[in-house]
């Protein structure tokens, strides 16, 4: 659910113009996949700006509006829906058109349907740094929409002016209240192999037909930022393209997907780790769940498409089992049975999430830290080095998202991997952390060299 209180900026035109390098100029970031293959954009692809004073607002990139019988996308008419629905919540339009190929049909198309909305549309035409562009801008003036302003998003162009006509419209009360930690969205990565029921899992929390489904694998592209709202809290969902082994991407586009699912991944809090109960867990599975637990994230592991054929009693516990073997890395993650198409189970996971959160970033008292610290010690020495006992003297947080605890030690030689493993569940445990990994960060006692991360 989007804040309403926000303006909300929307970015349309044919395929290939450069809406979304115009998204990326004005986002200040590169959310949005550029490449000269028409069609990279598919789905609605928002992103929060804020300007230098603080205001803030919603911009919106779409995919490429195709008219006529010979369609490049396979997704053309569902893409135009989606542009649809952007445009109906849109209070400023931003109509791109390439200046180098002049007025082309699909322009005309476009701006007939923009034509009752041209008091809120802006005509942007593109690439101006090139000389035939210039010499055609005039020309685009047939097209009936008053407000014209020349550009080249790629090398910024005139964009200055089209930020100025966004803040025109941007109030004051926009600007982003002091967010604690506490009440800030929880951000969500909606991760996994491609076709797995992501996108359908998306749709299902956001209440609506937010992006495209489709039984072709990867059609999500564009990593999806999606605010949604329950029972008084937030969360950011990050819908991500199907992520395939490096191996297996093979064209350009998909290589480009894994790039916006990794990058999407690196900006959430909680990875919702989505596995196909049908096909079963998979080794591409344990890769695509590997790049979270790499990047230090919590986890949740959701196992869709639960109420396809028939279930043994014992199925849900057979099936855990396969994962807990397959993906013993991601050990502290719980796991749901759900079901994204029919919506089973699916509000059974935001108190998962909520939990999962909490100790995420939860901040701990070094004196806490420290008297598990010494129980943990006293329940199983660690091994010693060259003959000499290993001593540990305190514990301190050293930050949260992921909670990482610095251990000061008598020696920088590295604790075996099993110790590390046994702290760490100790911690967990005593701490009652759900769903999130602990770091350790080991340290030398003053006056020895070496230290050592993990």
């Amino acid at each position: 659910m989007a804040n309403p209180n926000l303006k909300n900026i929307v970015i349309v035109g044919r395929p290939n113009v450069g809406k979304s390098t115009l998204f990326n100029r004005i986002a200040r970031q590169r959310r949005a996949l550029t490449h000269d293959m028409p069609g990279m954009t598919r789905d609605r692809l928002n992103h929060l700006v804020t300007l230098d004073d603080g205001r803030r607002f919603i911009l919106t990139d779409t995919g490429g509006l195709e008219y006529g019988d010979e369609k490049m996308s396979a997704f053309a008419d569902e893409i135009r829906d989606q542009a649809r629905q952007a445009l109906a919540g849109a209070d400023l339009i931003l109509f791109v058109v390439d200046g180098v190929a002049g007025v082309l049909p699909e322009d005309r198309e476009i701006a007939q349907e923009l034509r009752s909305d041209a008091d809120r549309t802006v005509l942007l035409v593109n690439k101006i740094d090139r000389r035939d562009a210039e010499e055609n801008v005039n020309e685009f003036h047939e097209l009936g929409l008053e407000r014209l302003l020349p550009i080249s998003a790629e090398h910024g162009i005139g964009t200055d002016d089209v930020i100025q006509v966004i803040e025109d419209i941007v109030p004051a009360e926009s600007a982003a209240d002091e967010e604690d930690d506490a009440n800030a969205p929880v951000r969500l990565a909606i991760i996994g192999r491609p076709n797995v029921g992501k996108s359908s899992l998306l749709n299902r929390l956001t209440e609506e037909d937010r992006a495209v489904v489709s039984e072709i694998s990867g059609t999500t592209r564009d990593a999806i930022d999606s605010e949604i709202e329950r029972d008084g809290r937030k969360y950011l969902l990050i819908d991500t393209a199907g992520i395939r082994r490096r191996g297996k991407t093979t064209d350009e586009a998909e290589k480009l997907s894994v790039i916006s699912a990794r990058k999407a991944i690196e900006r959430c809090e909680i990875a919702l780790v989505v596995i196909d109960s049908v096909e079963g867990i998979t080794a591409q599975d344990a890769h695509v769940a590997g790049y979270a637990e790499e990047a230090g994230k919590a986890a949740l592991i959701l196992v869709n498409k639960w109420d396809i054929g028939e279930k043994s009693q014992t199925a849900s516990k057979e099936f855990e089992e396969q994962v807990r073997r397959k993906l013993k890395f991601l050990a502290y993650a719980p796991l749901e049975f759900i079901s994204a198409k029919t919506g089973r189970r699916v509000e059974k996971i935001f108190p998962r999430i909520d939990q999962i959160a909490a100790g995420y970033r939860a901040r701990f008292k070094t004196s806490e830290l420290n008297a598990i610290l010494e129980k943990a010690v006293r329940g199983h020495h660690p091994a010693a080095i060259r003959g000499k006992p290993r001593r540990f003297y305190y514990a301190t947080q050293l930050k949260s998202q992921p909670p990482t605890i610095a251990l000061f030690t008598s020696s920088s030689v590295e604790v075996h991997f099993s110790y590390r493993r046994y702290l760490e569940n100790q911690f967990r445990e005593a701490l009652g952390l759900v769903g999130t990994p602990v770091h350790f960060v080991m340290r030398a006692r003053k006056g020895m060299k070496g230290e050592q991360k993990g």
